[in-house]
């Protein structure tokens, strides 16, 4: 069982989305990522994002924690705390020719309401 946290930075109406593309499966994504051993789900999100996009943030809020097979997750409304942009990072529990981290980009919060994720965020916020 891996727990998993996730991040929710939002801002002008977009929100930061990573793509992930494995063997079978294609798609985007918010950041995030399993905890380690002896990790909160707060220190997990914020260790998360600055591996995945290189930001760093501070928590707001949780959003929304729901459990599946293979443990919680829990999904973070975040606020960044520098002026930087996003860059894609990298799993470093993944060797460097096999990653599976893609992309990052700002995607209209509207266009992502499909999304499972972005659904209860939306949800959340009301």
């Amino acid at each position: 069982m891996r727990h998993r946290a996730c991040a929710a930075l939002i801002e002008n109406g977009r929100i930061l989305m990573v793509r992930l593309e494995t063997n079978d499966r294609s798609f985007w994504t918010l950041p995030g990522g399993g905890l380690e051993e002896h990790e909160t789900f707060e220190q997990a999100v914020i260790r998360e994002m600055q591996e995945e996009v290189n930001l760093a943030i501070r928590i707001i809020k949780p959003l929304y924690s729901e459990t599946h097979a293979n443990g919680q997750e829990i999904c973070f409304l975040v606020r960044q705390i520098d002026s930087r942009e996003p860059i894609l990072g990298y799993d470093p529990e993944r060797p460097e020719g096999n990653q599976v981290l893609t992309g990052v980009r700002w995607m209209p919060l509207s266009e992502m309401t499909a999304d499972r994720q972005v659904a209860k965020i939306v949800t959340a916020l009301g």
